[in-house]
């Protein structure tokens, strides 16, 4: 199975430090200490796969009840991606420097856009991808 690493600290599975995966749990992990956060998705439950393309791991990053972790993924094999095996409700995947450019608040909405048709981002599920930036507003409160 998965390597815990010390789960109740800092919410993280399997994520190696350097890769995607750590940057995207040391983004997204504060979450947890945030109240308003806890309360809005305190009875949600899914997961939103982002996979670097030009990357080694994926960041699979699940909420359940109010709780944020973040599994690093392997993504050589794209076996190890599939929605069947890990449950995703959500999927991003580009380069580094275009997720990037979407982490900095670099591309507006329009740019992603033009870059999904243009092929350069693959997003299935829309809607629970755009929790990411939800997710992200409570950081300021």
């Amino acid at each position: 199975m998965n390597d815990l690493t010390n789960m109740s600290e800092n919410y993280s599975i399997n994520v190696k430090e350097g890769t995607f995966a750590d940057a995207i749990l040391k983004t997204y992990s504060p979450l947890n200490t945030r109240e308003k956060f806890k309360e809005k998705y305190a009875d949600k439950s899914f997961k939103i796969l982002l996979n670097p393309k030009d990357g080694h791991y994926a960041a699979l990053i699940t909420v359940d009840k109010g709780v944020l972790t973040v599994e690093g993924i392997e993504n050589e094999n794209k076996n190890n991606l599939d929605e069947d095996i890990l449950g995703w409700d959500g999927y991003i995947q580009t380069t580094l420097a275009l997720f990037d450019e979407i982490g900095k608040g670099n591309l507006t909405q329009g740019d992603i856009a033009k870059k999904m048709v243009a092929r350069k981002i693959k997003i299935k599920n829309v809607k629970m991808v755009a929790k990411l930036a939800e997710m992200m507003s409570f950081m300021n409160d």
